[in-house]
């Protein structure tokens, strides 16, 4: 698995450099990190963060032009990886392993937003071509230091 340096230069790389599609990742990324970080309340979240994502939601990501022009394919896919990142919280609160097991993947949902970003800036091939290695990626915790940085969340609120 190739090694980025960042997660700007891993979406450049995937998304063949396409300017307005790796700032729209970018922020719909740090979007959603800041409201996990709020939630979990594991870390402190400074009010320079809070004011970042907010404007970020409400102001760039609206303006974004690759966004923009791909709204009706991107804005449902969103919605959905809220519902399911909401489910997946529930399900990490739980003791059962096998709701834990499937919090671990249906956390990540959002992941399908960068999906069709692939797709709408290469192509079918290209997506169909990229997507094991930045799913590999993506997933790099796997599941047991996933199991491990829970219980570490759950210590941090406690």
């Amino acid at each position: 698995m190739r090694a980025f340096s960042s997660i700007k230069e891993f979406f450049e790389h995937f998304l063949l450099g396409n300017e307005a599609a790796v700032a729209f990742n970018l922020l719909f990324r740090d979007v959603l990190h800041a409201w996990d970080d709020l939630i979990d309340r594991d870390k402190p979240v400074s009010d320079e963060d809070i004011h970042r994502a907010f404007r970020s939601a409400l102001v760039l990501l609206p303006a974004n032009p690759f966004y923009r022009a791909h709204f009706a394919q991107l804005h449902p896919l969103i919605d959905n990886a809220i519902l399911n990142w909401m489910a997946a919280n529930a399900m990490e609160a739980t003791e059962s392993r096998t709701d834990k097991e499937i919090a671990f993947i249906t956390r990540s949902d959002y992941i399908n937003v960068f999906v069709k970003s692939l797709f709408l800036v290469g192509g079918f091939e290209h997506a169909r071509k990229a997507l094991p290695e930045a799913r590999r990626h993506w997933h790099a915790e796997g599941f047991d230091r996933y199991l491990l940085n829970l219980e570490a969340e759950k210590a941090a609120r406690g």
